[in-house]
């Protein structure tokens, strides 16, 4: 029998969330993390040596990243938190978030893109329970307060005026474990990557 990579990840988040209380698998978080996930995997294959270096990662890693397929980056993806969080000072983004802007202000700005996603992402679970979206993104309830409280636009305008760098929320060495693990016994590493991301312990850099 085989396993569906797509039809596992709920189940193991269901799982995950009697175990660990996560949030409910999320479709949307789940395709923005596959997104990171992909970036991430598009840098490895055409800068290995500087994604190494600048992350942090073993080179074995960055090569398993490099090649991985898609079925294989949506195990590493979860819909019920987000795999990276930031790292940027809080305070910068809700002091911006307090300040004037214009509201009229038509933002086209493509670098922006993924950026954008994150913060709209934020402010629309956000906007219904801001608990749930600090468990999501690893950030506090005073940023997901002051991101539900803003804007589409204020969001916007955040995503291109402010850098915003990530960590990982997991051991990195559970990447290369969960690219190279059989996806019908992979169980177990899933539940790993969602307990130590919910840890209250010290950071992993990506």
């Amino acid at each position: 029998m085989t396993c569906n990579s797509s039809s596992l990840i709920p189940k193991m988040i269901d799982h995950a969330q009697k175990s660990f209380g996560v949030a409910r698998f999320n479709e949307n978080v789940f395709e923005f993390d596959l997104c990171l996930w992909t970036l991430l995997k598009s840098l490895s294959s055409l800068y290995p040596k500087e994604v190494s270096e600048q992350f942090s990662l073993p080179l074995d890693t960055v090569a398993a990243l490099a090649s991985a397929s898609e079925s294989q980056l949506k195990l590493l993806s979860s819909g019920a938190i987000i795999s990276f969080k930031l790292s940027g000072c809080e305070k910068d983004y809700i002091e911006y978030l307090e300040g004037h802007y214009d509201h009229v202000s038509l933002i086209n700005n493509q670098d922006a893109g993924l950026s954008s996603a994150y913060w709209l992402l934020m402010g629309r679970i956000a906007h219904d329970n801001t608990d749930i979206a600090a468990q999501i993104f690893d950030v506090t309830t005073s940023l997901t307060k002051s991101v539900a409280a803003a804007t589409d636009n204020q969001l916007r305008s955040l995503a291109c005026d402010k850098d915003m760098p990530f960590v990982i929320r997991f051991s990195p060495e559970l990447v290369k474990e969960i690219l190279e693990s059989d996806e019908c016994h992979v169980t177990h590493l899933i539940l790993k990557k969602h307990q130590q991301s919910l840890s209250t312990g010290g950071r992993y850099e990506l």
